[in-house]
């Protein structure tokens, strides 16, 4: 199982007889994959964790539109640099940490200090046995495309303009160490090019993402 940039998809979309007890999906920012894709989570119990004013925005613009949350979709505020527990927020609002699950974390990592990186692998490590991870994580410079170079140093200037600074780049190696020392059975490395040849090859018009984030696929 693997994730595609931005998808939101989940491994029982293509292995239905392995539906999970429930899903999390860290950073989801505007995806509306509860809107795209009901009757897939449906199927599931899915909790949506981003920071406390996009939670509020995003339930605000649903409801606005005619689109209220579902009983099986749960909105969770956690504000990871600030110390707050994201499994204790997850447990609060209904998550069963002794069922296994898909956490989904993507375009998140590289916000985060690695220490936070690291303390939020230990916990997932720590569901339920058959639990998998998917998360997405920058690469340093000197290891992405030459060409996509430039428009990696473009959004770190960005970031660090807005007031969110991409603090943390990882190499395949690093982050795979730190996914097996946070205790996972089993880590592979997806990476960023091996989707767009999957998801973008064959396309008339030769759109394709630039390089530079890959996945980290890890199994409790």
């Amino acid at each position: 199982m693997w994730l595609a940039p931005g998808s939101s998809k989940t491994w029982s979309s293509t292995r239905p007889d392995a539906v999970p007890a429930s899903t999390s999906s860290s950073e989801p920012g505007w995806t509306p994959f509860a809107q795209r894709r009901p009757e897939l989570g449906g199927r599931l119990r899915v909790f949506e964790i981003d920071q406390p004013g996009t939670r509020a925005w995003k339930r605000r613009r649903l409801t606005e539109l005619g689109y209220p949350v579902p009983d099986w979709l749960r909105l969770v505020p956690v504000d990871f640099e600030a110390g707050q527990s994201w499994l204790d927020r997850l447990v609060a609002a209904g998550f069963d940490p002794g069922r296994r699950a898909v956490v989904a974390s993507t375009g998140v990592s590289m916000y985060l200090a690695k220490g936070t990186t690291a303390a939020t692998l230990r916990q997932i490590a720590g569901l339920a046995p058959g639990s998998t991870l998917a998360m997405t994580f920058l690469l340093p410079v000197e290891l992405v495309d030459e060409a996509d170079r430039r428009g990696l140093e473009t959004s770190t200037r960005g970031a660090r303009n807005s007031g969110t600074p991409i603090v943390s780049f990882y190499s395949p190696e690093e982050m795979l160490t730190m996914a097996r020392e946070a205790g996972f059975a089993h880590v592979r490395h997806v990476p960023g090019t091996a989707l767009a040849d999957r998801y973008f090859t064959g396309r008339p018009d030769g759109l394709r993402p630039s390089s530079g984030e890959d996945f980290l696929v890890a199994t409790t």
